[in-house]
């Protein structure tokens, strides 16, 4: 009885890692043509042609492009808010200056990293729907509390000048984001130096 269950268990783990890595095949070949056409002007059929598998086979995983493109960019916005760090004036390891210099280089990387999503992200996913637009919205308010809460806290050390915290994050914000378009977008542009 012990060697079937060990059987069947074995069987049982085989699938499911047969069925993730499907999964991650239609999410790369949807990746790859969601930078390459945009999101409204390819269909599930080009993402069926880059995957190389049968219509069944994708509703299985999705129940359409637009579900789809939204798991793809919600793993890109967990990679973000995963590589950010509460900016700790009593730490120890590394200075203020240098933790807020961390949490930029962390969110470019991940960007850089995922070209072909950030390219989306930037390009597709606004006004792609209103529910959309709140998820992103949100995810933008958290990016921008994150640098709020540094911007005080450089503040009250009296390494940042009086000034509207609110607004200033919006801007430090909104610079990320255009240097991130165009290090993306153009390839050619020089990644900027971040320690001068």
């Amino acid at each position: 009885m012990g060697a079937k269950n060990d059987e069947q268990d074995g069987r049982k783990v085989r699938a499911k890692r047969r069925r993730s890595e499907r999964r991650e095949q239609l999410l790369g070949a949807a990746r790859r043509v969601f930078s390459a056409s945009g999101y409204h002007a390819c269909s599930v059929a080009d993402i069926l042609h880059e995957a190389k598998v049968a219509r069944g086979t994708f509703y299985l995983y999705f129940p359409s492009k637009r579900a789809l493109f939204e798991s793809l960019l919600d793993q890109m916005l967990t990679q973000l808010r995963g590589g950010l760090i509460r900016v700790r004036p009593e730490s120890d390891e590394s200075s203020v200056t240098e933790q807020m210099h961390q949490n930029v280089r962390a969110v470019l990387q991940v960007l850089e990293d995922n070209r072909e999503l950030t390219i989306i992200l930037l390009r597709e996913a606004v006004g792609l729907d209103a529910d959309f637009d709140q998820k992103l919205n949100a995810f933008y308010d958290h990016l921008s509390g994150v640098i709020e809460d540094a911007l005080v806290l450089g503040q009250s050390m009296g390494i940042v000048r009086t000034c509207d915290t609110k607004l200033a994050s919006h801007c430090v914000l909104g610079s990320v984001k255009e240097v991130t378009t165009r290090l993306i977008a153009h390839k050619d542009c020089e990644r900027p130096d971040l320690d001068r």
